[in-house]
């Protein structure tokens, strides 16, 4: 027999799951200008909510059969969390959608409009899945330790797969070995942070040193310089043609796009003007080997063939391990929301 007090809110979670999914496939193809049409079946971030989803309604179909009524406060934490995640979502959509800048800044070397929008995701996935695993155990325990088990497996999870991606990142590796020379390849410098208003930083030299030797090399024969800039500093890719020129490279193999600030922009810039530009065989990538991993999975996700290649520039372990756990949370973002 089916207890009228707890289908009540269960119907309301079904909705609410429902709204949810959509919410995530609108940012992941709303927001990036990509028609839903295009959706791919076989990516891990549009398998993961689906999966996720899936489960959280077979629960809700289990939970309907539940001998007991649910009490008043275990409803309410049910109709609690199934909005905030809802708000959740719905917030970071709006946010970004329509540009609603609290201030505009970067933090973390990434634009504060996109942390604002992944964090408030993010917090909507971990309260979901908190979810899932609440309703999981109230169906056996009512008490409060069911609260207890399901943030600390919420919590597992979360510390499982970021330690899977933060390995699955440091083990990639792009060398430029194998890659032949071509006489219409152009390799594309990613933008990096620019120093004292107009030097590039020791990361950002490095990506362009590497694109030097490959240009020395034979292997390209135009050099693409991307990245807009911060207030007050010059843009990345002036900074970065500047020394370039520095390093000898011909003015003429060279092109500069300032507009772009953030990874996902210069590679929808590569899509739009590289990939569909007939006179270039390959595009080459520099970037770094932490930064790459990503770059490859947003390149796939806008259809851009590309090939990544590392630059040789070493960071201290100090330095790799916090450009390592920044990319790991900015790939299992992207792979989710595709930000």
């Amino acid at each position: 027999m089916i207890k009228t007090k707890n289908s009540t809110v269960f119907i309301y979670m079904f909705f609410i799951s429902l709204l949810n999914i959509l919410m995530i496939y609108l940012v992941k193809y709303d927001l990036n200008s990509i028609p839903i049409t295009n959706l791919n079946t076989d990516s891990i971030g549009n398998i993961v909510p689906l999966v996720i989803e899936g489960i959280f309604l077979l629960m809700l179909f289990i939970s309907f059969f539940m001998k007991s009524e649910l009490s008043v406060v275990n409803r309410g934490s049910l109709f609690f969390l199934s909005t905030l995640s809802l708000m959740l979502f719905l917030f970071g959509y709006l946010y970004f959608k329509f540009d609603l800048l609290v201030f505009d800044d970067y933090l973390f070397g990434y634009p504060s409009q996109k942390i604002i929008v992944g964090v408030s995701l993010s917090i909507a996935i971990f309260v979901h899945i908190y979810l899932l695993l609440l309703l999981l155990n109230l169906f056996f325990n009512q008490s409060y330790l069911a609260y207890v088990r399901s943030i600390l497996i919420t919590i597992s999870f979360f510390v499982i797969v970021f330690v899977t991606v933060f390995v699955f990142i440091t083990v990639q590796e792009f060398k430029s070995v194998g890659v032949k020379p071509g006489n219409n390849n152009v390799g594309v410098v990613l933008g990096a942070a620019v120093w004292n208003k107009d030097q590039p930083s020791p990361i950002f030299k490095g990506r362009i040193e590497k694109a030097n030797h490959l240009y020395r090399s034979k292997m390209i024969f135009k050099i693409q310089l991307c990245g807009g800039n911060a207030p007050g500093e010059m843009s990345e890719a002036q900074a970065a043609f500047n020394y370039a020129r520095k390093l000898g490279v011909r003015q003429l193999a060279l092109q500069i796009e300032e507009e772009t600030s953030t990874t996902a922009e210069q590679i929808k810039y590569i899509r739009n003007n590289l990939s569909s530009n007939t006179k270039y065989n390959d595009i080459f990538i520099i970037s770094d080997q932490f930064h790459l991993t990503r770059v490859m999975e947003i390149s796939k996700y806008f259809g851009v063939k590309a090939i990544g290649i590392q630059s040789d520039y070493h960071l201290n372990w100090e330095k790799l391990l916090y450009y390592r756990l920044r990319e790991t949370i900015a790939l299992i973002n992207f792979w989710i929301f595709a930000l």
